[in-house]
C-alpha cells in the first residue's frame, strides 16, 4: 500500500508540474505581444505597477516567471526599484488564480481533456494552434495530477500513524499555526512552485487529513516558499535586482507575521465569503486570494519607505558590474520581450557605426585628426564586441526553447545583424589604423587618391545607412536595390583598384602606401559584403 501511494502521489505531482510548465510556457506564447507591451505601460505610478503584475502573472500563470522577469528588467536598468516592487505586490495577486482553476472539480475529466488537446496538437498545422493545444494539454494534465494525488493521499485516512502525523501541524494553537505554515514555506521552497503546494493543500484537506484551519495556515507559508525563486533569480545580479528579490520576501514574510498574529479574526472573516464545510477547496482559494489583496493594500502606501530602507541596506556595487545593454539572462523567462529588447540595443549598434563612419570620413579629409580618432574606432569597437556578447548570451537561450516560427526567425534575424554589425566596427578600426600607421611613417595619400577613397567611402556608407533603415523598419523589400548599391560599390572598388595598378606600374610608390592604401580598399569592399549580407538575411 505505501508503495502504491508513493507512486501516485510523486506520479500526480510530477504531472501536475509539467502540467502547469506546458499551460504557463503555452499561455507566454500566447500573450507574447501583449507582453511586449508591458514596459511602456509600465510608469512611476504605483497602482498601474501592480495591475500590471497581476495582469502579466494572471497571463503566463505563474508568479515565479514574473518576479524573475521583473528582476531580470531591474538588473538590465530597464525597470527602477519602485516599480519593481509594484509589480512584485502584483503578482502575487495574480498567482491566485491558480486555486480558483483547483477549485473546479473537474479531475476526472484532466485525463480526457489531456488526450483530446494532444491529439489536436498532431493534427493542427500552425504554430498557434499548436501552441493552444498544448495549454489546454497542460490544463487537463494539472486536473489529472490533481486526481492522481487525491487518489493516493486516500488510503492514508485509514493509517493511524499517519492521521497522528498531520495531527502534529493542527493550527490549533499559535505554535500549530507557525509549524504549519514554516512546513508550507519549506515544501514550495524545495519544489520551487507555489502552485504545486497549493494543489497538495488541497487534495490533503479534501480527502479530510487536515482541517481548513491547517490549510490556509500551509497556505500563508506557501506565500514565503515561493520567494526563494526571486532570491535565487538575484544571485550575480545588481544591487538594485538584489534589492528588489529581498523586499519580495520582506513583504510575504511580514504579511503573513500579521496574519499568523491574527489568524483567528482573519478565519472568522474568511467565513464572510466561504464556507469551509460546503466547499474547502473554494474556502482555501479564498484564503489565498484575501491574503494576497490585504498585504498589496498595506505595502501599496509604504512602497517608497521599503525601497529607501533597502537603498540603505544594499549597497549600490555597480561599479562591478560591467554592462552595456539592457538584456540580462533573467529576462529569457519572456522571450517575447528579449526580442524586442535585442532590436533596440542592435539599433543601438547602427547608431555607433554611424559615428564610425563619420569618424573615417574626417580622417581621410584631416590627418592631423588620426590619432583621437583611432582612440574613438577602438572605444566604440570594443563596445560592440561587448554588446555582441551579451546579445548572444541572451538570445542563444531563448533560441534552446520552444518558440514559434515568427519569434524564432526574428531571433536569428536579430543574431545575424549584431553579428555583421560587429564585423562591420573591426573593418572600420582597421581602415583607422591603417591609416594612423601611414601617417606616423610621413606616408600621405595623394589627392585623387584620397577622392577616390571618399567615393568609395561615401557610397558603402549611404548603403549602411539604407540597410540600417531596412532593418530598422523591418522592410524585406528592399533588396533589388540593395543589390544595385551592392554592385555600384564593387564597380567603384574596381575602378579604383585598377588606377591604382596602372599608377604603380607608371611610377615608383613605397611598399606600405601600396599595400596600405589596397588594405583600405579591400576594407571597404569586405564592409559591402557585410551590409548586403543582412539584407540577404532579412529577405529569407
Amino acid at each position: 500500500m505505501a508503495i502504491d501511494i508513493l507512486f501516485k502521489v510523486l506520479g500526480g505531482l510530477g504531472i501536475f508540474l509539467y502540467g502547469m510548465e506546458h499551460m504557463s510556457g503555452g499561455m507566454q506564447k500566447l500573450a507574447g505581444d501583449k507582453l511586449k507591451k508591458t514596459l511602456a505601460v509600465l510608469t512611476k505610478n504605483r497602482l498601474m505597477a501592480i495591475i500590471m503584475g497581476i495582469f502579466v502573472t494572471g497571463m503566463v500563470q505563474s508568479s515565479s516567471v514574473s518576479t524573475v522577469m521583473t528582476i531580470g528588467f531591474v538588473n538590465a536598468q530597464l525597470m527602477t526599484l519602485k516599480q519593481a516592487l509594484g509589480v512584485i505586490l502584483g503578482a502575487n495577486i495574480g498567482t491566485t488564480i491558480t486555486g480558483w482553476i483547483l477549485v473546479l472539480k473537474i479531475g476526472k475529466y484532466g485525463l480526457p481533456m489531456a488526450g483530446i488537446a494532444a491529439i489536436t496538437n498532431m493534427f493542427v498545422k500552425t504554430d498557434r494552434a499548436k501552441t493552444r493545444a498544448l495549454t489546454v494539454m497542460g490544463l487537463g494534465m494539472i486536473f489529472f495530477g490533481l486526481e492522481l494525488m487525491s487518489q493516493g493521499f486516500k488510503p492514508l485516512r485509514t493509517m493511524p500513524e499517519f492521521i497522528e502525523m498531520f495531527h502534529r501541524f493542527n493550527a490549533d494553537t499559535y505554535t500549530g499555526v507557525l509549524l504549519a505554515a514554516c512546513v508550507g514555506a519549506l515544501m514550495t521552497a524545495i519544489v520551487q512552485s507555489s502552485s504545486a503546494t497549493l494543489g497538495i493543500t488541497i487534495t490533503l484537506a479534501v480527502q479530510g487529513l487536515i482541517d481548513y484551519q491547517t490549510a490556509v495556515a500551509l497556505v500563508l507559508g506557501e506565500n514565503v516558499g515561493t520567494t526563494i525563486t526571486a532570491c535565487l533569480a538575484s544571485i550575480g545580479a545588481r544591487a538594485n535586482a538584489k534589492r528588489a528579490a529581498y523586499a519580495h520576501t520582506i513583504i510575504n514574510i511580514a504579511g503573513v507575521l500579521w496574519a499568523t498574529s491574527l489568524f483567528r479574526v482573519y478565519i472568522k472573516f474568511l467565513h464572510n465569503f466561504a464556507n469551509p464545510e460546503m466547499n474547502i477547496t473554494r474556502f482555501i482559494a479564498t484564503a489565498h486570494t484575501m491574503f494576497n489583496i490585504s498585504n498589496v493594500l498595506l505595502f501599496t502606501p509604504i512602497i517608497g519607505f521599503v525601497a529607501n530602507f533597502l537603498m540603505r541596506v544594499v549597497k549600490d556595487d555597480e561599479e562591478k558590474v560591467k554592462s552595456v545593454t539592457h538584456l540580462d539572462i533573467r529576462m529569457a523567462e519572456t522571450p517575447t520581450l528579449v526580442i524586442d529588447q535585442t532590436k533596440k540595443e542592435v539599433l543601438d549598434m547602427g547608431e555607433d557605426i554611424k559615428n564610425m563612419f563619420t569618424g573615417l570620413n574626417l580622417a581621410l579629409q584631416d590627418s592631423t585628426q588620426i590619432k583621437k580618432i583611432v582612440e574613438e574606432q577602438e572605444y566604440l569597437e570594443d563596445k560592440l564586441d561587448m554588446v555582441q556578447k551579451e546579445v548572444s548570451d541572451v538570445n542563444f537561450i531563448i533560441l534552446n526553447r520552444e518558440l514559434e516560427r515568427k519569434y524564432v526567425d526574428e531571433t536569428r534575424v536579430n543574431l545575424e545583424v549584431c553579428d555583421e554589425y560587429e564585423t562591420i566596427s573591426d573593418y572600420s578600426l582597421r581602415i583607422s589604423k591603417t591609416l594612423k600607421k601611414l601617417s606616423e611613417n610621413d606616408i600621405l595619400l595623394n589627392e585623387t587618391k584620397i577622392n577616390d577613397l571618399r567615393k568609395v567611402h561615401e557610397k558603402v556608407s549611404d548603403f549602411f545607412l539604407f540597410v540600417n533603415e531596412a532593418y530598422k523598419t523591418n522592410d524585406k523589400d528592399r533588396l533589388i536595390e540593395a543589390m544595385r548599391k551592392a554592385t555600384d560599390i564593387k564597380n567603384e572598388y574596381k575602378k579604383a583598384r585598377n588606377d591604382h595598378m596602372e599608377r604603380v606600374g607608371e611610377n615608383k610608390m613605397p611598399a606600405m602606401l601600396s599595400t596600405g592604401y589596397m588594405d583600405i580598399l579591400n576594407h571597404y569592399r569586405r564592409m559591402r559584403d557585410h551590409i548586403l549580407n543582412i539584407m540577404e538575411a532579412m529577405s529569407v
